[in-house]
């Protein structure tokens, strides 16, 4: 895989100094591009020129760099311009291939190519699975026997971790975040071998490990499995992570507040672990969280579930998850969506006029437990038919648009089965839920 250094120049006559990146030493040069190939053992150059610094660099640029290097000249504009930047931006981007090892050299960028250039970072690495290496910069002054590096690569990082808190805030998943802090402890121990009593990251991992967990039952609507994962979060000292991201994950400092807030409101807490209507209250705050942050496909796949429990509950079957138990409030369910046709409370058509009294011998047991058993059946038939169109993946010949399946659940949903099931929607604050 070729080495490719990125760079750039202006219309400066540079002066000759030896840049130095540690304890290497390049020879003295006129060029940060030609220290840097020796330094990093470049393959190929790309250099970003206007018309007039082609004119002033170029042909003693190729000159200096090694014979082997390839090089390549691509022109830019002076990004006056709006549209002058984004013309930047394009050949920037079109001159790297895909796979290709990359470095960043910004020492004589000028306006907004360096922006450009840590952007262009981003979008390569993910768009044409660039390796990025690096990004540096000289600190170049006129006239200076010696110049330094200055490895600026952490900045490139810094873009993941606002991908990775993006994505949290919107959607819940910790997944990034938990990978990040994942490769700060093992690179931190790759690269470093801190003395005896020196600071080292003990935690980050462990607390990323547990992130990640939580966000893979978030993500498969698994709510048994979550209140697990959450207890292992809990174990965490939100003053020790908050330590210990200061001196190795700033960023995650940031974060570890939204973090608790987010995760520890779905935690039952231990006195309630076994208690069958704490554990559905809480199912339902978990479904809560689904409809906040969109995610309607686990909102109708655990409502579905939900109203089974509820009612469970309701008929005193304490063992709501058993699948006989369910069974029992399943096939009752279903007969309401079959007496759909008809006024519901009403048998079997006969022709005889029956009083409402009478009508109520015709409904199955769990109609007890609701206010209204139209909005019952209703409620339940679309849950039935939504739930079916997501898990079978729209095979069937009219399949539901996803704007409908949005809509219900962003809309209806919650109030729908509060109006249905107060006592078990009724949301309490739990100051234990926290770590």
């Amino acid at each position: 895989m070729a080495k490719t250094l990125l760079t750039t120049l202006g219309t400066t006559k540079y002066t000759e100094t030896v840049y130095f990146f540690g304890e290497q030493r390049a020879d003295k040069t006129c060029y940060v591009a030609k220290a840097l190939c020796q330094l990093f053992e470049i393959d190929r150059v790309v250099l970003l020129l206007t018309k007039e610094a082609r004119a002033t660099h170029w042909n003693c640029l190729q000159d200096c760099l090694p014979s082997h290097v390839e090089k390549i000249a691509r022109a830019i504009p002076e990004g006056k311009t709006e549209a002058e930047t984004w013309e930047i931006f394009d050949v920037l981007v079109d001159s790297i291939e895909p796979n290709t090892q990359l470095l960043f050299d910004i020492t004589h960028a000028f306006r907004s190519i360096p922006v450009l250039m840590l952007l262009g970072a981003a979008l390569l690495r993910k768009a044409k699975n660039v390796e990025i290496q690096g990004l540096y910069y000289g600190l170049y002054r006129h006239g200076q026997a010696e110049t330094p590096i200055i490895d600026l690569t952490p900045a490139i990082r810094l873009l993941d971790w606002l991908t990775a808190s993006d994505k949290f805030i919107s959607t819940g998943s910790a997944v990034e975040l938990g990978q990040l802090l994942d490769r700060v402890q093992r690179d931190f121990y790759r690269q470093q071998k801190p003395g005896k009593g020196d600071p080292r990251p003990t935690r980050l991992q462990s607390f990323g490990q547990a992130i990640r967990d939580i966000s893979r039952s978030l993500e498969l609507v698994r709510p048994v499995s979550l209140q697990e994962d959450l207890r292992k979060l809990q174990r965490h000292s939100t003053e020790e992570l908050a330590k210990e991201a200061g001196q190795f994950a700033k960023p995650l400092g940031l974060l570890l507040q939204s973090i608790q807030d987010s995760y520890s409101q779905l935690a039952l807490p231990a006195e309630k672990a076994a208690d069958p209507q704490a554990q559905v209250q809480k199912h339902f705050q978990l479904l809560r969280w689904y409809v906040e942050k969109r995610l309607t496909t686990q909102a109708i796949l655990l409502a579905r579930e939900w109203v089974v429990s509820a009612l469970c509950l309701c008929e005193g079957l304490q063992n709501y998850r058993e699948r006989e138990a369910r069974q029992v409030v399943e096939h009752q369910l279903g007969s309401l969506i079959q007496r759909k046709k008809q006024p519901l409370g009403d048998p079997p058509a006969t022709g005889e006029s029956v009083q409402q009294e009478e009508q109520l011998q015709f409904l199955p047991p769990i109609a007890a437990h609701v206010s209204d058993v139209k909005q019952l059946a209703d409620l339940w038939s679309c849950l039935s038919e939504y739930r079916n169109d997501v898990a079978h993946g729209q095979m069937n010949p009219d399949p539901l648009g996803g704007e409908a399946l949005e809509s219900f659940v962003l809309q209806k949903l919650l109030p729908s089965l509060e109006a249905l099931f107060p006592e078990l929607t009724r949301l309490e604050k739990d100051p234990s839920a926290s770590w």
